[in-house]
């Protein structure tokens, strides 16, 4: 095991990709300076026009982009360093922010009289509170109705 490490460390590949990291955690700073600047200047867009800046919007859908190439280069999760050895990302965005929330119209949230019995699959925000939230198993405690008590009758039907 003392020879493959010694050998790992005498490989130029692994260090020309210290090397790159480096350089890309000093662009992974810059890209979030830029997008603290960026998220300034969209919220005084839309204190002054009502709207925010589709620009200013589509850069930062791009810079998200970026800083996702970056941070994959950087977690090992791909090989290929991001810009400028591959393209800068072009934002995708819709025109128009129309198709932004376009399932928001159709989700339909638990009826007040619905149990979690009546849909066994949990919906993802419930998973995520879950794990989110360490207090979550007290949560559901406390949420959980009192079922009432069986009565005769209820007891000769099963």
């Amino acid at each position: 095991m003392s020879d493959d490490f010694v050998e790992n460390l005498k490989k130029p590949s692994a260090w020309v990709r210290i090397l790159f990291m480096a350089g890309f955690v000093v662009a992974l700073y810059v890209s979030g300076v830029i997008l603290m600047v960026l998220m300034l200047a969209q919220i005084l867009f839309s204190l002054l026009t009502g709207d925010d800046n589709l620009n200013l919007r589509r850069l930062g859908g791009s810079l998200l982009s970026y800083v996702a190439q970056i941070l994959a280069f950087l977690t090992y999760n791909t090989q290929q360093k991001p810009f400028p050895f591959l393209p800068f990302p072009s934002s995708e965005l819709p025109a128009d922010r129309s198709e932004d929330f376009s399932d928001v119209e159709s989700y339909q949230p638990f009826a007040a009289d619905q149990t979690a019995s009546d849909n066994p699959e949990p919906r993802d925000a419930d998973v995520a509170e879950e794990i989110e939230t360490p207090e979550a198993p007290r949560k559901r405690r406390a949420t959980r109705r009192k079922r009432p008590a069986a009565t005769d009758e209820q007891d000769t039907d099963v």
